[in-house]
């Protein structure tokens, strides 16, 4: 188990998910991230798995609320800032993307023209500084370049959630929260509810066992993963042996005079490489 169940806090993904089933603090956090207020709220696709058809891949949204305008909000808690391996960039705003479309791809599963496709909210609460600006708070909408202040009126939103924030303008609330994900510590009674039910959903043995589940599930997925991965490297590591042993071959050859077509046909190595390798050692290619 990557953590044991009694020693999750909030920013475990699964806890969070848990926790913000309670309505009234889903609500509650809602209104005061993004300083609205909501009449209603209902879950229409939460603790749901979207198969997007990628690869066969499916994303667990965390929760999928919506409100009286059937407007739709995803909340995600993301702890570690998880760089591409190529490039180094953040993996974040193209999850973001990522997540964009397959909510979106849902929406319209449920009968629905894109034309009345619902305003939608992705919100990442963070335990790090994405652009590293101090804010609380990053909202993206689409703009255009040649004119910043023409919207692309998509009606799709995303916020990245800065826990470790200090600068912006925030509710007393949402700051208490956000604190409280750092450091668990209860500084009001919205973050004191948040408490309570944490403890109540630890003691939750249903939850226990989901969450059980759920990391035998991703242990076996990550084992799957080690083991493709060592084979692939065995197969690479074969051929670079065979590459290493044509060149040999062809070296030796060289060596001896042979002519050109003879090492082709027994390195198994391309003419230009041949002549490369003779290049490189001082030999003639004879023709």
């Amino acid at each position: 188990m990557a953590t044991k169940f009694e020693d999750l806090t909030i920013q475990n993904n699964f806890l969070f998910q848990q926790v913000m089933k309670n309505q009234r603090i889903c609500k509650r956090l809602i209104e005061e991230l993004l300083n609205i207020k909501i009449a209603k709220l209902s879950y229409p696709l939460a603790e749901q798995t979207i198969e997007t058809g990628v690869d066969s891949r499916g994303i667990r949204l965390d929760i999928i609320v919506a409100d009286e305008n059937h407007t739709h909000y995803n909340l995600e808690m993301q702890v570690e800032n998880r760089k591409s391996q190529d490039t180094g960039e953040p993996l974040l705003p193209k999850r973001t993307r990522y997540y964009q479309s397959s909510l979106d791809m849902d929406l319209l599963s449920k009968g629905q023209n894109f034309d009345k496709l619902n305003a939608t909210y992705i919100i990442f609460i963070c335990a790090f500084d994405l652009f590293g600006e101090g804010r609380y708070t990053y909202t993206f909408k689409s703009k255009c370049q040649e004119s910043p202040g023409l919207e692309l009126a998509n009606g799709a939103t995303v916020m990245i959630i800065n826990s470790l924030g200090t600068k912006g303008n925030i509710s007393p609330r949402a700051k208490s929260f956000l604190e409280y994900v750092n450091d668990r510590i209860v500084r009001d009674a919205f973050t004191q509810e948040i408490a309570d039910e944490v403890t109540r959903v630890k003691r939750n043995s249903e939850v226990r066992r989901q969450y059980m589940l759920l990391e035998m599930r991703l242990h076996d997925e990550r084992m799957a993963g080690r083991a493709e991965g060592r084979a692939e490297g065995r197969e690479e590591g074969m051929l670079a042996g065979r590459e290493e042993k044509a060149r040999e071959i062809a070296l030796e050859m060289l060596k001896d005079k042979y002519a050109l077509a003879q090492i082709f046909k027994l390195s198994s190595l391309s003419k230009e490489e041949i002549y490369a390798l003779a290049q490189a050692n001082g030999l003639e290619v004879v023709e």
